[in-house]
């Protein structure tokens, strides 16, 4: 090759390569800006809890004083023990981690299977009454309330556990989760239900040997759901239980605040310990979390 070749080789390749390098300096770029606009809006979003966090460490004197400092002078976390001996505490998480477990229970055991007959079974009316299920979602809480503790408190349900466990496990208020599995079962190869029959397998066999286990990040997204509306549910409580031994946090929280509401340091350390294992469950189960809310929006 002579040297005019060689140096007509290098131009080409430098043509070939100069539009890489440029994009890949463009990616580059616009991924730094990306990231530095998500950190921003990160720390906007955490800002309230670490003022929370700060609150719950500070003195009365500091909060009274209204000092400009943000940072408390001598952190107290002897206000977190002061907060949970303040009210029953454990009494409050147990009752909450009964209500949660049940009503997760039931939500997961009606809409798993709701949305399995929505997506995989051919029957007569089907995607009617999908649609009337999802108008279901439309309704106000308020315009069923009247009605539905008129009949517990005919049967007796009132002061029970029972008006915000036995529906869940009935499809009560579940539309939203019925609509999430459904999305996330029809992404779900056809091939691998049809090849199922082949072999003689039910649709039980089928729902439970293989949707379930494919549907894992899905059930986890669920789950999560159910249980920050369940955990922070103030109104269910507040209208069928009437014992005060029968209260969860979130009403155990009210009454603290009834009690204590000028401790604003005793305040913000029992709202921080009522909302932590929401945060440590979100952020254990983050990866199913986001898998799961991606396949769910992949086809209608």
């Amino acid at each position: 090759m002579t040297r005019k070749e060689s140096e007509n080789v290098t131009d080409k390749e430098k043509e070939i390569i100069k539009p890489f390098w440029t994009r890949k300096r463009k990616r580059m770029v616009s991924n730094t800006i990306l990231h530095i606009i998500l950190s921003l809006t990160a720390i906007i979003f955490v800002f309230p809890f670490i003022w929370m966090l700060f609150t719950a460490l500070k003195t009365p004197a500091e909060l009274l004083a209204g000092t400009d400092s943000f940072f408390p002078t001598n952190p107290q976390w002897n206000n977190f023990k002061d907060a949970i001996e303040k009210i029953p505490f454990f009494l409050y998480l147990k009752n909450s981690l009964v209500i949660v477990a049940l009503v997760m229970t039931g939500t997961l055991f009606s809409a798993t299977l709701t949305a399995y007959a929505f997506a995989k079974l051919n029957w007569k009316g089907r995607d009617k009454w999908f649609l009337v299920m999802l108008g279901t979602m439309m309704i106000p809480m308020q315009v069923i309330l009247i009605p539905s503790f008129i009949m517990y408190v005919q049967i007796g349900w009132l002061g029970t556990i029972l008006p915000m466990v036995v529906p869940a496990f009935f499809g009560g208020g579940a539309a939203f989760y019925i609509f999430m599995l459904r999305q996330f079962f029809k992404n779900i190869p056809k091939d691998l239900s049809e090849s199922a029959i082949i072999d003689g397998a039910s649709h039980f066999k089928i729902f439970w040997h293989i949707m379930l286990p494919l549907s894992k990040p899905a059930l986890i997204t669920v789950a999560l759901f159910v249980f920050m509306a369940t955990w922070n549910d103030y109104f269910g409580p507040l209208i069928f239980l009437t014992d005060p031994d029968q209260w969860t946090l979130a009403l155990g929280l009210r009454s603290f605040q009834t009690q204590y509401g000028g401790r604003y340091d005793l305040m913000m350390a029992a709202s921080i310990l009522i909302m932590m294992p929401t945060l440590i469950i979100f952020f254990a189960a983050q990866k199913q979390f986001i898998e799961g809310i991606s396949f769910t929006g992949i086809k209608g």
